[in-house]
């Protein structure tokens, strides 16, 4: 069960900033700059690891480098907001190949897509795919990325 905010003190939060910029850190190097002996900052990552504070650690690779030149942002409004619907429809999105993040989200639209694609073309085969042809989705929108400015999880600060 992931640690409620309430339950990490000063330390560990240093510890999760500093290794959401860079898990690969040294663990020397994490623990002379929150002010902890080596063991000391091992135990208490090994323990933000086990409680669920930290979910996973990956390489963010840039989408371009894979050949996801498009970017795209997708709102989306659908028929029915029950539960299941929503569970269901973001199942689905969410297992497709070109699909980043989705979210559940409060408003006149129920949920916000982020997807890349190679064009638009690649991009427009997706939207059908997962919206146009879902007799679950009212209507969605589709806002081309021009440029972005900080793409990592969300900072704790």
């Amino acid at each position: 069960m992931p640690s409620a905010k309430s339950d990490l003190d000063g330390f560990d939060l240093h510890l999760l900033e500093l290794l959401q910029r860079d898990s690969r850190q040294p663990v020397a190097a994490l623990a002379e700059a929150v002010g902890l002996s080596p063991p000391a900052c091992y135990r208490r990552i090994r323990r933000l690891r086990e409680t669920g504070a930290i979910e996973g650690e990956v390489a963010i690779v840039k989408p371009t480098t894979l050949g996801w030149n498009l970017s795209v942002l997708v709102t989306v409004t659908l028929d029915r907001e029950d539960g299941p619907t929503i569970r269901d429809l973001m199942t689905k999105i969410v297992s497709h190949s070109q699909v980043v993040d989705c979210a559940n989200v409060t408003g006149e639209i129920d949920l916000i897509v982020r997807m890349v694609a190679r064009d638009m073309e690649h991009y427009d085969d997706a939207a059908i795919e997962l919206f146009a042809t879902d007799e679950r989705v009212r209507s969605f929108k589709t806002f081309v990325v021009i440029r972005e400015m900080h793409s990592t999880a969300t900072s704790l600060k």
